[in-house]
């Protein structure tokens, strides 16, 4: 009986653990859940996923060459990158999720920071922020429609600062990255871009 109830102690406390730490990783500010993409039925599909663990060692590596790049990596806790190639099979509901998540953003706060339209190429790229404060922040979602053929969601959580984007955006000229330190800090100084 004792060792029955031991037991069933341990089993709660580590069932609560577990609770608590998945709750812990879905309220971070920064990260979006977009659920599941479908391949297509050619099969087209990346998924990168990279936890605080792998951002630290990566940050240690680049830290002899790239020490504005470490810096970033070291600030971050999590990476997800999700590419999915459409064709008639999912084209729909691909569009229709990424199209969903743009809404979500919007309602929980998040701040539109770059928005791309092409009739000609098909292009339709939204850049959101969840910004803290004046002087980082703590997500970044990247969403790509390429009416072509690919969908791309990405999602950048952890404390980003603005001064460290534009060094990055600078030094491997990344026109996007530079647009979104310009809005950045049009914002602090209470202008729009």
């Amino acid at each position: 009986m004792k060792n029955l109830l031991r037991s069933s102690l341990a089993a709660a406390t580590l069932s609560l653990a577990l609770t608590t730490i998945a709750s812990a990783a879905e309220t971070d500010s920064g990260a979006i859940d977009i659920g599941q993409l479908m391949p297509s039925a050619q099969g087209q599909f990346v998924e990168v996923n990279l936890s605080t663990a792998m951002l630290k060692f990566a940050a240690r590596i680049a830290a002899r060459h790239e020490p504005e790049t470490a810096e970033l990596i070291r600030g971050l806790k999590s990476i997800r990158v999700n590419v999915v190639g459409m064709d008639d099979s999912n084209r729909a509901a691909t569009i229709e999720q990424i199209e969903s998540v743009r809404r979500k953003l919007e309602t929980q706060g998040w701040t539109k920071m770059v928005t791309v339209r092409e009739k000609n190429d098909g292009d339709n790229v939204d850049i959101h922020v969840k910004q803290r404060g004046e002087e980082s922040i703590d997500g970044l979602v990247v969403t790509v429609i390429d009416r072509k053929g690919e969908a791309v969601f990405v999602n950048i959580v952890g404390n980003i600062n603005a001064d460290q984007i534009a060094k990055i955006a600078d030094k491997f000229d990344i026109d996007p990255l530079k647009k979104v330190h310009l809005k950045i800090e049009a914002k602090k100084q209470g202008k729009e871009v």
